[in-house]
């Protein structure tokens, strides 16, 4: 017995006719004729009492009715549970990187957030170590670090691209220069995130291009991004930020030959619901919308 023919069934005692009930379902005469013989093959009773145009339901006919609806409510049951599994609701953490929390996940989380009534999420910081720990640990749902990331039981998507840039208050005497040349850095005092952060990894990967190391000139190092920010704007040092968290006080120093670039990438147990690939699903394009929308000077 195929489902379809009980749909045919119900559909044939509800409309009383053979052609009403073809019509109904885009069917020829004929062929419907076959499922219900089919049917009535198959249950070893008739179920339609045919004479004339109209049709009407033997007594096995009434019972099989009967059964035929709560099947027809059971796989509408079915199928109304399972496309929830489908739909973006529920409650997920994330952990990721001060530049991408602060900077640029809210931005994101805020459009999903107004689309998807039914969501919830909690967002916590972490260096790229932790939030990949974190997630093979099951303690967060999703992460957003610097790559590359090598683990077999993660998903692993493209998140973001990003640049960092060496920045200064507007009024750091380094400005009073004409032309600032990329080792006069090697004379400056410096306001670095700690050791462990992905961008103080990706800077120093570059300073040793060229110097050996920072040496006696790190004035301060610090864990968040807003700290580094505020002790910049204060004129303490020179600092290294993402394009995205240069704030409106400090301005980039301009080398030629100054590029740095890093990728962030989104990762997620691929033993997890389909519900975290949804959401992944969902960051991803809403990141898409939004780094066309807006550039990051204007972050």
């Amino acid at each position: 017995m195929e489902f379809r023919q009980i749909v045919y069934f119900l559909e044939i005692s509800e409309s009383g006719t053979f052609q009403k009930a073809a019509s109904r379902l885009g069917l020829t005469q004929p062929a419907l004729s076959k499922q219900i013989y089919l049917l009535e093959k198959e249950l070893g009773v008739s179920v339609l009492e045919r004479g004339g145009r109209a049709v009407r339901l033997t007594h096995e006919g009434e019972r099989f009715y009967q059964y035929s609806v709560r099947m027809k409510e059971l796989w509408e049951e079915i199928q109304d549970d399972f496309s929830k599994e489908n739909e973006l609701t529920g409650n997920y953490s994330i952990s990721a990187g001060g530049t991408v929390s602060a900077w640029i996940l809210p931005q994101i989380l805020k459009e999903i957030l107004k689309k998807r009534p039914g969501l919830s999420l909690s967002v916590r910081e972490g260096d790229a170590g932790e939030t990949k720990d974190a997630v093979l640990k099951g303690e967060v749902d999703l992460g957003i670090l610097t790559g590359p990331i090598s683990e077999p039981s993660l998903n692993v998507l493209e998140f973001l691209s990003d640049r960092i840039f060496p920045v200064a208050a507007k009024d750091h005497p380094i400005f009073l220069k004409n032309k600032i040349r990329i080792d006069e850095l090697k004379k400056q005092s410096f306001v670095l995130f700690h050791p462990g952060s992905a961008l103080r990894k990706a800077v120093e990967k570059k300073i040793k291009s060229f110097s050996k190391e920072f040496g006696s000139k790190i004035a301060m190092e610090l864990r968040s991004v807003e700290s580094v920010i505020k002790s910049l704007e204060a004129g303490l040092g020179i600092g290294f930020l993402s394009e995205y968290s240069i704030s409106p006080k400090l301005k980039k120093i301009k080398f030629e030959d100054w590029n740095v670039e890093r990728k962030f990438y989104l990762c997620y147990r691929k033993k997890s619901g389909p519900g975290l690939a949804l959401l992944a699903e969902e960051i991803l394009r809403s990141t898409k919308e939004w780094g066309s929308e807006r550039s990051p000077s204007s972050l």
